[in-house]
């Protein structure tokens, strides 16, 4: 059990990532509402425990009802490829943790950067209390946001001549999602929110079919130092890094694979 239980939204959490964060933090005796354009799942994809809520993260009213009195907020709303992609909706479905297929508005801008806008904007209109004298200041919500390891490229070796030869999509993927990071520092400033940003490479479990034939290429790629390849992380691995940052106040920043597992090993210690 968490020593101290939270009140945490996870956004696009009936997802392949979302689900998992939401399932170890209910084990962990926190209260998680899920927002998802599917609402609550049927059957055994159900969590108990689990409050669902349908919305549309991309709808700053929608958000700012779902996030009122919540400490902590978990974006993981996402898409490989977008609506204007060619091919997208089907590419999507095959790729998709969670069979999801993208709407005609369903662009890397709109999921990513609009979604994590409306958050950082809702949570920057609650009111922050001044410093009282011997009083311990109330933290202010986290927000983890699960970013992409290519978001990095520009701070390492070679990475940035890589992206100028990658595919248009990933270049708009990859402005979304760096978008929102720099619009989490600024949030930061102001004390509105802890930002945790988390640089996954490629998410897998044993049922993604998809993506298993290359992450022995990825890893072998990382462990041999390639800098703008990162190692393959597991979806249970990225859960427990984030409920760990969601728990653990001093948790903040940038965090790739090794501080991933770290968390990961610390969450499970604890």
């Amino acid at each position: 059990m968490a020593a101290s239980p939270k009140k945490v939204v996870v956004l696009g959490g009936t997802g392949f990532v979302g689900r998992t964060v939401a399932e170890l933090a209910l084990a962990r005796g926190h209260a998680v509402t899920c927002l998802s354009r599917r609402g609550a799942p049927e059957g055994k994809e159900a969590l108990p425990g689990a409050t669902y809520v349908q919305g549309d993260a991309t709808d700053p009213a929608v958000v700012s009802q779902v996030l009122q009195g919540c400490d902590a907020v978990v974006h993981a709303v996402g898409l490989l490829f977008d609506s204007t992609t060619p091919g997208g909706g089907s590419l999507n479905l095959i790729v998709s943790g969670s069979k999801s297929r993208p709407d005609e508005g369903s662009t890397y801008d709109a999921v990513t950067r609009v979604s994590a806008f409306n958050v950082v904007a809702a949570l920057n209109k609650r009111p922050r209390l001044p410093a009282l004298p011997f009083a311990t200041p109330t933290p202010p919500p986290v927000l983890c946001f699960v970013s992409a390891a290519e978001a990095g490229w520009p701070e390492v070796a070679g990475g940035a001549a890589v992206e100028k030869i990658a595919p248009s999509p990933l270049g708009r993927y990859l402005v979304a999602k760096r978008a929102v990071e720099a619009e989490l520092i600024r949030a930061a400033t102001k004390g509105a929110l802890r930002p945790v940003v988390y640089r996954p490479s490629l998410i897998w479990n044993w049922a993604k079919l998809d993506v298993l034939p290359i992450i022995p290429i990825f890893n072998l790629a990382s462990a041999l130092g390639v800098p703008f390849v990162d190692k393959t992380v597991r979806v249970e691995t990225l859960a427990a890094a984030i409920v760990a940052g969601l728990e653990d106040a001093s948790v903040s920043g940038v965090q790739r694979f090794p501080e991933m597992e770290a968390l990961e090993k610390a969450l499970k210690s604890a």
